[in-house]
């Protein structure tokens, strides 16, 4: 007769049950305390960052990569603005001002602009860039097949002639 199985005793819950709904709801809550408090940043997030919304909301189809590189160079570009937000005058007057000044939107805008040249153009240049690479790997084993039917005869080639093994 086979013994029942029992489960371990000191075994832990596989699942989180509960807690994770719990933790995110803390999580949520602490960062909707943090809000008024981080008002300056927000502007000058949502200002300067607007070419990044822009991009997440215009861009179509399953690879959604532009907001990702427009994004990343429009916070570069508005980086120093919020540092000197942070360590300086955390406040929503110094805030506006920041905003309203014309350095800090081309810096930031400019900045976004780059990442929209890159991803326009850096697919076509890596995708000539593969085009050429390929074709020279291909001219390679060509020649190393010709190398081979050379030395050990055209039984290698399974008998099939020159025109056949060449692979451009």
């Amino acid at each position: 007769m086979a013994k029942a199985k029992t489960p371990a005793k000191g075994k832990a819950k596989a699942s989180g049950g509960n807690s994770s709904g719990t933790n995110r709801m803390v999580i949520s809550l602490a960062l909707i305390a943090l809000v008024p408090f981080s008002l300056p940043t927000l502007l000058v997030l949502f200002v300067g960052m607007l070419p990044t919304l822009v991009a997440a909301l215009a861009e179509r189809g399953a690879n959604r990569y532009a907001w990702i590189c427009v994004g990343g160079l429009n916070f570069a570009g508005l980086a120093s603005w919020l540092l000197a937000l942070w360590f300086g005058h955390h406040e929503f007057s110094y805030a506006l001002q920041e905003i309203t000044d014309i350095n800090m939107l081309m810096a930031a805008y400019g900045a976004s602009a780059f990442g929209w040249a890159l991803y326009l153009v850096m697919p076509p240049v890596v995708g000539t860039f593969m085009a050429a690479n390929s074709q020279r790997r291909a001219g390679s084993l060509a020649s190393q097949q010709r190398k081979l039917v050379e030395l050990w005869g055209e039984e290698v080639a399974g008998g099939r002639d020159d025109e056949e093994i060449d692979l451009l």
